[in-house]
């Protein structure tokens, strides 16, 4: 029984073995040579021959950069606010005025880092699927 154990064990370990080689093969195999332009079934959109094509695009721009100067302005006035209640507010007697001033510190500088970053993520996980 004991030799029986063995046995069945090593053949086992072996189909197991052989089982790996095979799926750890395919995914190369599999992936080795990308498809071509033309044997893609269904074509991804052109998003720049639509963004320069299409209606108003110009405006569209020029909005997003607007909102952006102007979030970032509301951030750099957060975090100043968020600095003179820090600094200030113990001094007046507001106990929790150090708290919500760091909070608001914290807030606007992550604001601002979210919208710095934006564009770089948006067009990092486009390029990610496309």
């Amino acid at each position: 029984m004991h030799k029986r154990t063995i046995v069945t064990a090593t053949t086992t370990a072996a189909t197991a073995a052989m089982a790996a080689l095979a799926l750890a093969a395919a995914p190369v195999a599999a992936w080795a040579a990308p498809p071509g332009k033309g044997n893609d079934v269904v074509n991804g959109p052109d998003i720049a021959a639509g963004a320069q094509n299409a209606p108003g695009s110009a405006a569209i721009k020029e909005l997003i950069n607007a909102i952006g100067f102007y979030a970032i302005i509301a951030c750099l006035v957060g975090l100043l606010l968020s600095g003179l209640i820090l600094a200030i507010g113990p001094r007046l007697g507001f106990h929790q005025s150090s708290t919500v001033g760091k909070i608001g510190i914290f807030a606007s500088l992550g604001v601002a880092f979210l919208v710095g970053i934006s564009a770089t993520l948006i067009n990092f996980f486009y390029n990610a699927g496309a």
